[in-house]
């Protein structure tokens, strides 16, 4: 053999056997550089991806890029970031964006077209988070977390009454939204608590989403975008939640408020069962009930009645790209190294709780360990299982903010004495006309 074929073949064998020789100086050359700002509220940056330490090792990865974090509450977001789209600025690069909101940023347009980098991950994240993200066939965000929704049970109260009180069992008993109902009614009538809060007065509608979710359904026809506010479906979701008011099975509570709070915390008084999604775990250990640990319990919520897969949807939250951004490139390699990698997920997940849809963080052990809070119980295990039967559905949407404060101002006419149908058809005309 030649010396020339001879070297010719070392060359090869050193790039099948280490490949990181021939790739790692190319991606060095190519690799981003300059400043990105990136937008965000304090418990999603600063307490979770700065504290989990995935910022500094996307800093270790990407030494040329320099990230500032502008620490924003949800609600400044939504006001400056549509401003600064509109206005055409290039600060910020990359934001935070809820997935209750992300449709009607989308439709604003003035967002960075992410189908092809996101191309390789869509298989990899859960398939009902990318209708929000995506207009006209092109796709304008990359997922983080989702929030799927399960019931949360006091096992104490359970036990009281006579119930059972292993998860298994629970689920069992609150398959169906019947049965769910003769749960409550046997806690009522054995202990005196209720099974859980809804408020008539304020209610936004935030419970009703949830049931309308696992059934695939919501405020309008993903196909046609015809308004299905007043359908037979939504009609009948509403009068099966109202039996719980009829029955005086709900306290009057609303939620984010201190009397909601005390409910999940007190040892004597508490409130029996909680639906909501998974991110309510580290409310709940962290802040709201901390002096509860070892009574409460996770099952599956109750199908809706229509059937459905027991598994909804409430929140998650997206990365976007400004599309005036100077930095495109690296804009994008933070959001690929934080939401796109394994590794990445789940640092995030471990400091947070945050369910990641990345599907492919669910083998991890870290979905196993058992719960001192929730009796030993796995729970992270029981939310990976629900997120990955979570329906597409049309709650969110271009038009959410309109819809559900109509619906929200139906359900408080609902609970005031009107009928389900006639508030409903009240909501779903109005809308209409606005749409118009």
């Amino acid at each position: 053999m030649s010396k020339k074929l001879l070297g010719l073949t070392l060359v090869l064998i050193a790039a099948m056997v280490l490949p990181s020789i021939a790739i790692y100086p190319v991606q060095a050359q190519n690799a981003p550089s300059g400043k990105i700002v990136v937008w965000g509220w304090k418990a999603a940056m600063t307490d979770t991806m700065v504290a989990s330490g995935v910022v500094d090792d996307f800093k270790a990865e990407y030494p040329d890029v320099e990230v500032e974090i502008v620490e924003y509450a949800p609600g400044d977001v939504y006001v400056n970031f549509p401003l600064a789209l509109t206005a055409g600025e290039t600060d910020p690069d990359v934001v935070l964006i809820e997935s209750s909101h992300l449709s009607e940023i989308v439709a604003l347009g003035g967002l960075l077209d992410l189908t092809e980098k996101v191309s390789p991950y869509i298989e990899q994240v859960n398939a009902y988070r990318w209708p929000d993200a995506t207009l006209d066939g092109k796709i304008y965000a990359m997922p983080w977390d989702s929030g799927p929704v399960v019931m949360y049970y006091r096992r104490d109260v359970f036990e009281k009454a006579g119930l059972p009180t292993e998860p298994d069992q629970v689920g069992e008993l609150v398959a169906t939204w019947d049965g769910y109902l003769d749960v409550c009614r046997t806690i009522k009538e054995k202990t005196g608590l209720y099974c859980f809060a809804h408020n008539k007065a304020n209610n936004y509608g935030r419970l009703y989403e949830m049931v309308l979710w696992e059934q695939g359904l919501g405020y309008y026809d993903a196909d046609t975008g015809e308004i299905t506010i007043d359908s037979e479906e939504n009609i009948r979701t509403l009068e099966m939640l109202g039996q719980f008011w009829k029955e005086d099975l709900a306290s009057d509570n609303l939620e984010w408020t201190d009397p909601w709070y005390a409910e999940f915390a007190s040892l004597d008084q508490p409130v029996a069962t909680l639906i909501e999604a998974s991110w309510m775990e580290i409310f709940l250990k962290s802040w709201i009930a901390p002096g509860t640990e070892g009574l409460w319990g996770v099952t599956r919520m109750p199908a809706g009645p229509y059937g459905g897969a027991r598994a909804a949807n409430d929140g998650g939250s997206t990365l976007v790209i400004n599309g005036k951004t100077d930095n495109p490139d690296a804009a994008w390699a933070f959001i690929e190294f934080t939401l796109a990698r394994r590794e990445s997920q789940l640092k995030l997940f471990a400091i947070s709780g945050f369910i990641p849809a990345l599907e492919t963080t669910y083998d991890d052990p870290l979905f196993q360990e058992p719960d001192p809070f929730f009796a030993g119980q796995a729970t992270r295990k029981v939310y990976a299982e629900v997120v990955a039967e979570i329906p597409t559905a049309t709650v969110y949407g271009p038009h959410y903010g309109e819809m559900n404060g109509a619906v929200s101002f139906a359900i408080q006419q609902y609970a005031a004495g009107m009928s389900a149908e006639e508030a409903l058809t009240e909501a779903a005309d109005e809308i209409r006309y606005g749409l118009e």
